[in-house]
């Protein structure tokens, strides 16, 4: 449904445009439309910022980007404005005064085809030095917050409690030990270790591994296929994990 304002040449038109523009950046939508420069031509100036807040900073705002470069625009939902035919703004730049007669244009072509080419484009061409610099801070901010996760993630470490199982009571424990030391990686330090009855005259080892997340991705693995060898292991029957916590 087209929005519709009253005679924007008096106070009426100008609090409802004002009122209209309280929470929003342009006519309608996010983006500059046809119905933001067919709402501009009907102002003969800047609406008086002390009465009319928002509907000068929209109008300074569409204004200067009139005068930065001239495009093409999205066609909108179409608007009417109450008090007779677009009279285009003053302006120190050729572009601006361009403005009202392709308005009109526009507003009767709308008319004629209903049409429902609502393609966005980059209002009036290039950004402001303003938006270019706050993309840029944006950018930056971003890009930070990046690299300080990325060295986190290289700086995050686990402690791994195991409880390493013998086959009999008859197991050299010491071996057992020695073999589960024996598999080395990077990111991977061996703890302190010792022994915990079970029963039976059977013991089982407890030792304590320190991992770097970044360079371990999975202690599973290496307890698998390196130390148990699915069964393999001349001394060490499984393996269990106690406990696995970030430091």
């Amino acid at each position: 449904m087209a929005l519709s304002f009253p005679d924007l040449s008096k106070a009426e038109g100008l609090k409802a445009l004002n009122d209209h523009l309280a929470p929003r950046s342009y006519i309608d939508g996010f983006n500059a439309s046809k119905d933001d420069l067919i709402v501009f031509t009907q102002l003969q100036k800047a609406p008086d910022a002390s009465q009319y807040p928002h509907a000068s900073r929209w109008y300074n705002h569409i204004n200067k980007r009139l005068q930065d470069s001239f495009e093409g625009f999205s066609s909108g939902k179409g608007v009417k404005v109450a008090g007779g035919a677009a009279a285009a703004p003053s302006s120190s730049s050729s572009q601006t005064a361009a403005a009202a007669p392709t308005a009109s244009k526009a507003t009767a072509d709308d008319d004629d085809s209903n049409s429902d080419d609502d393609e966005e484009l980059d209002l009036f061409g290039e950004m402001t030095e303003e938006e270019k610099e706050a993309k840029a801070k944006k950018d930056a901010v971003i890009e930070a917050a990046k690299k300080r996760g990325q060295e986190k993630a290289k700086l995050t470490k686990s402690m791994i409690i195991l409880d390493v199982k013998p086959w009999d009571d008859t197991t050299d424990m010491k071996e057992l030990e020695n073999e589960v030391r024996a598999v080395k990686k990077d990111g991977l330090l061996w703890g302190t270790s010792k022994l915990v009855p079970v029963g039976f005259g059977i013991r089982k080892m407890q030792i304590t591994a320190v991992i770097e997340d970044a360079k371990v991705e999975s202690m599973d693995s290496i307890i698998e296929e390196e130390i148990v060898r699915d069964g393999e292991s001349e001394y060490i029957q499984s393996i269990d994990v106690v406990s696995f916590n970030k430091l």
